[in-house]
């Protein structure tokens, strides 16, 4: 029997009957099954080793395997820059060793995911792709895994996207790009680290894990679960949580100690009197219709409505009238002159909904803004002179909720956001890096009372410890 990895796939010539995890292939007569199930199949055979132990013949297995889908090479490497894990960090790494160097590790922003990444890189001593949401962040794994093996590799380190396309035994890529060309090289890495995992379980990026037959996998997330519940996809696709620390456990001694501070402003009467208008043909049309807007497939099936249905579109357009109301209440602003007053020592990060508050704020308090729209030279000068203390302040929108190396700040003020919970532990995350005077930091939440606000402060706060 032999094993080829075949365009994303791996073909099993001269497999029997018994054969598990595949499906037999008409077009070329034989056995085919995924790609992940690599390791599962040598284990099945009796000829897995995890490099520790000799791969010997299952007993009472009379048929030889011929593996020819391996491609990636061993590596030894270790780390230019010998740095001492953290207790947290050490046990998050024996936890995942120990369970076949497979699974995910689920520890707050700030906390140092990317340098357990490179301890498993080093442990697992084979070649490596690690896979990240954004180009930004691609390319601040590419300068970190440089830095700390860059000497000992034969080649550099490989980029797979942003206009590159270099594919080395050590590679760092995006979702994006992985997705495209995963069949190509799935078969070039022994270990798959994924960045912000949170995202793989979409349809298009699973196929990442399920066509490389990299039998070490690690999955890096302060966020594991998901609103849909597909986040129980990622077991099977790189292996359980074996090791999870939240906020609140890490405060203190490796995390600034932080408390949050709700505070709640009104509409004025003209605000008040459009809202009110505007939130009531909206709710109207969702109470005579009877959508559970709060699922998924509730909120779907509203937005497929407006699609065809005049009313329904009128309804979608006051809800994002009153939505705007609410989240650039003219009181919030005297709220955050008031804040950015007593915080003007501190470093701050300002996070809004949409890039048009994010730049009215900038002008109006004349604070550096960062938004997607932002051109990359000019956002790392930006966090650059945050970094350096020529800038106290920023303001951004979604932009800088994650994938982004932002500077160490203490105090964050949500002046409006998603109903995700991700989204404010990500934000919350931005300010716990400890900093050299150890003072608490603080998360400001300001909500316009008595609109769709309230319950979504309260919907994205369920779970985080506040």
């Amino acid at each position: 029997m032999e094993l080829k990895f075949d365009d994303g796939t791996l073909l099993l010539r001269d497999a029997p009957e018994s054969v598990p995890y595949a499906e037999w292939d008409d077009r070329v007569d034989e056995y085919r099954s995924q790609a992940y199930r690599y390791q599962a199949l040598l284990e099945w055979a009796g000829i897995w080793s995890d490099g520790n132990e000799q791969a010997t013949l299952r007993d009472g297995f009379g048929q030889a395997l011929e593996d020819t889908a391996r491609a990636y090479p061993d590596l030894d490497l270790t780390p230019a820059l010998h740095i001492e894990p953290r207790d947290y960090q050490q046990a998050a790494l024996d936890a995942w060793i120990d369970h076949g160097r497979r699974g995910s590790v689920v520890l707050p922003t700030g906390s140092g995911k990317t340098f357990l990444g490179l301890q498993a890189i080093a442990d697992a001593g084979v070649s490596a792709l690690i896979v990240t949401p954004t180009i930004d962040l691609m390319n601040q794994w590419h300068a970190t895994l440089t830095n700390a093996f860059g000497d000992q590799l034969t080649e550099p380190v490989g980029v797979l996207g942003g206009g590159s396309h270099e594919v080395t035994a050590i590679t760092v890529t995006t979702y994006d790009s992985a997705y495209r060309y995963i069949n190509e090289y799935g078969d070039q890495f022994g270990l798959l680290v994924v960045d912000e995992e949170h995202h793989l379980p979409a349809p298009t990026y699973r196929q990442i894990p399920e066509m490389t037959i990299a039998p070490y996998r690690l999955g890096l997330t302060a966020t594991y679960e998901r609103p849909d519940g597909k986040h129980e996809l990622l077991e099977d696709l790189i292996g359980p949580v074996v090791y999870r620390e939240d906020v609140d456990e890490l405060t203190g001694e490796y995390l600034s100690e932080y408390e949050t501070i709700h505070m709640s402003v009104d509409l004025t009467a003209d605000e008040r009197e459009t809202y009110d208008e505007e939130y009531q043909l909206y709710r109207d049309y969702v109470d005579s219709h009877e959508f559970d807007l709060w699922k998924e497939d509730g909120y779907a099936e509203f937005l497929k409505r407006t699609s065809y249905d005049p009313q329904g579109r009128r309804a979608l357009i006051a809800k994002q009238r009153a939505e705007r109301i609410a989240r650039t209440a003219e009181k919030k602003l005297d709220t955050l002159d008031n804040l950015i007053k007593r915080h003007h020592d501190d470093r701050s990060i300002i996070f809004t909904a949409n890039n048009d508050f994010a730049y009215d704020i900038s002008q109006e308090f004349i604070v550096p803004c960062i938004t997607h729209q932002t051109k990359t030279d000019e956002r790392t000068e930006i966090l650059e002179q945050f970094r350096s203390g020529d800038y106290s302040m920023l303001v951004t929108s979604q932009v800088l909720d994650e994938g982004i190396d932002v500077p160490a700040a203490n105090v964050g003020i949500i002046l409006s956001g998603s109903a995700s919970k991700r989204q404010y532990a990500q934000r919350l995350g931005r300010i716990l890096r400890p900093t050299d005077g150890r003072q608490p930091a603080r998360l400001y939440e300001i909500i316009t009372d008595d609109t769709m606000e309230t319950y979504v402060s309260q919907r994205r706060r369920e779970g985080v410890s506040t």
